[in-house]
Order: C-alpha cells, then structure tokens, then sequence
C-alpha cells in the first residue's frame, strides 16, 4: 500500500492514523496497516490518543469492528482495559494515568483483540512513544481520536493517513470537496526559517510582523471573533503569526480585507475551517503556512455508512482519485489503490 520499506529506516517510524468521522474505516485501516508491516517481520507498537475501539458504535449501537493486534505487537493502553491477563505479557507499568488506570506496556502472545484507551494530553503520547521504541517496536501507529483533527499533531507523528467514507457526506461531489479541502489544511506548506526563529522567541498567541519587527498582540487565545481579528488584520504587517487553532472567524476576517497578510499557524491540525470558506480563501489566494508541516502518506475511503447502501466502490475511488491526486487513494476492503 505505502513504500514501507523507506518509511521504517527511522528509528522508529510513528504514524497517526485519524478519522474525518465515525465509521469511514478508521480501525479496518489500522488493522490492515498493522497486518501488512507486521507480515514484513517489523515489530509493531500501537496506542492511542484518548479512548477508542469500543464493540458498539455510541451514535449507532452497532457493533464495530475491533481493533485486531497481531503477535508480538507492543501495546500501551489503560489497566482497567485489559479483562485477560494471560494472553499479553506485562512489560511495564508507567505513571501516566487515564480516566481508565494508568498506561500499561504489553505484548500480544496471539492474535487478540484490544480496546485501546491512551493519554490524551500531547506530551504524555510522546512519553508512551518512547516506552514502546525502548521495548522494541520498529513502528508505532497512533489510533486517533473521531473527527478529532488535533490527533495529526506533527509535534506527535508527522506522517499520518486520513480516512473518510459516505458517513461524512452523502452526496459525493461535496465529500470529494470536503476531503480535499480537509487535506489543503492538513498538508500547509512550511513558513521559513525567520518565522520559524519568532515562533520560538516569542510566547505571544498572535504576533504580527512587519518589515522584521514583531508585535505581540494580547489575547488569551487565538480563538477570536471575526470583529477582533479584523483590528489585527487592520494593521499594516507581513505576517501574523498564531499560537493555536484557528477557525471560521479568522477566515470571516481575512475575507473582508481587500488584501492580507501571510497567516502562519503551528501546524495544519490546528486549521478548522469550513469547507465554504475554506474555498473562498483559496479562491481569493489568501496564504496559509506552517511552523510544522504533516506528511500525509495516503487516503482510505470507505463507500459504506451503517444502515445504508453509500456509494458505488469503484466510482467513489476514481472519483477520489482524480481530484486528490498525486495523493495515494485506497480502498482498504477491496485492496484496491487509486
């Protein structure tokens, strides 16, 4: 599916696996993932961020696929998941704890299932990265949260493969637009090295720039209204720089100038923006960069939804393929690859 190979020459190879929303396949990726690397004789190490993998869909009550780890697999998840001790062997026990018990280290002796509950604050995954490349795991894959962007946090995995299916739109045109939009935020290009300098500087929300001279605007968040952010954009600067997710409102902002500045935010998963508008801006060539940028390996497509027939398979992956490509597209089911 992927060049394997190239990717595990790291030590290790961390990938985050992340949802668009509930059933579009995330854990049938994660499972089909986990076999291929495994049947190339790498070991493997899984987590996740927060809570995920239960047996019934919360919106739907119907039973869900389980996540399936193969032998040997490492696993770091909470005590209170684990109901058979005598399939896993305890490696370690950490201090990070969960709404579930603190985050145990195991590994498989058989094909079994698991449900998976791991931190959710960034720097505790990071800690459980490290536990599972000390027990050997060559490649470690992250189950994100549902519709939960901020899981493709690059400070956390920087390669990462999106799912989406029929459940995000039932009309395929606007989900091939969604997706695609989705990806533009995902894959931002990277800002140069003097902002990259002033991120690191500074520890202002937003900062504006202008002919080298940085200002620190005081806000507690970057989360402003359409009203706040049109004072800053009012400014004459360069740039702006932003600590923090963005959302419609600065979108609304930046469309009612008549010219704009660069917009550099850490990373594409703290880009939450509308499809709508995220078109607009595109149209209007307003520039968004990064401070981190996300390696997007791949695609998968899931043209079911729970309950109904969804789209034709064949069609939804030319569909997806043509409009997302160079962009590896794949159906996992069918092992099919646009």
């Amino acid at each position: 599916m992927f060049a394997w190979q190239e990717l595990l020459q790291k030590q290790p190879a961390v990938i985050t696996i992340v949802g668009m929303a509930k059933n579009v396949g995330k854990t049938v990726t994660l499972n089909y993932v986990q076999k291929t690397i495994h049947k190339e004789g790498y070991v493997l190490g899984l987590t996740s961020i927060g809570r995920d993998g239960e047996t019934f869909d919360a919106l739907t009550n119907l039973e869900k696929p389980g996540i399936v780890v193969q032998p040997g697999t490492i696993v770091a998840t909470a005590e209170k998941m684990i109901v058979d001790n005598s399939v896993w062997d305890c490696l370690q026990v950490t201090n990070i704890l969960t709404p579930l018990g603190k985050v145990i280290i195991l590994r498989a002796k058989a094909i079994n299932k698991v449900v998976l509950a791991g931190p959710s604050k960034n720097s505790d995954v990071k800690d459980i990265l490290t536990c599972l490349a000390k027990w050997g795991a060559r490649c470690i894959l992250i189950d994100g949260a549902f519709d939960r962007q901020s899981s493709a946090d690059p400070l956390v995995s920087r390669q990462v493969i999106l799912a989406c299916g029929a459940t995000v739109s039932r009309d395929l045109a606007e989900l091939i637009l969604m997706t695609k939009s989705r990806i533009e935020q995902l894959t931002l290009p990277a800002c140069d090295g003097f902002y990259q300098n002033l991120f690191e500087k500074y520890q202002a929300k937003v900062m504006t720039v202008k002919a080298g001279i940085v200002r620190e605007v005081s806000v507690h968040t970057a989360l402003m209204s359409p009203s706040e952010w049109h004072k800053v954009l009012n400014e004459d600067c360069d740039a702006i720089l932003i600590k923090g997710a963005v959302s419609d409102s600065l979108a609304q902002a930046l469309l009612r100038q008549s010219g704009t500045p660069l917009i550099i935010v850490q990373d594409g998963s703290k880009v939450f923006i509308t499809t709508t508008l995220w078109r607009q801006l595109r149209a209007r060539s307003i520039q968004l960069m990064v401070l981190n940028p996300i390696c997007l390996l791949g695609l998968t497509i899931n043209p079911t939804y729970p309950g109904g027939k969804g789209f034709d398979a064949e069609v939804l992956l030319q569909e997806m393929g043509k409009a997302l490509a160079p962009l590896p597209v794949i159906d996992i089911m069918r092992e099919a690859k646009y």
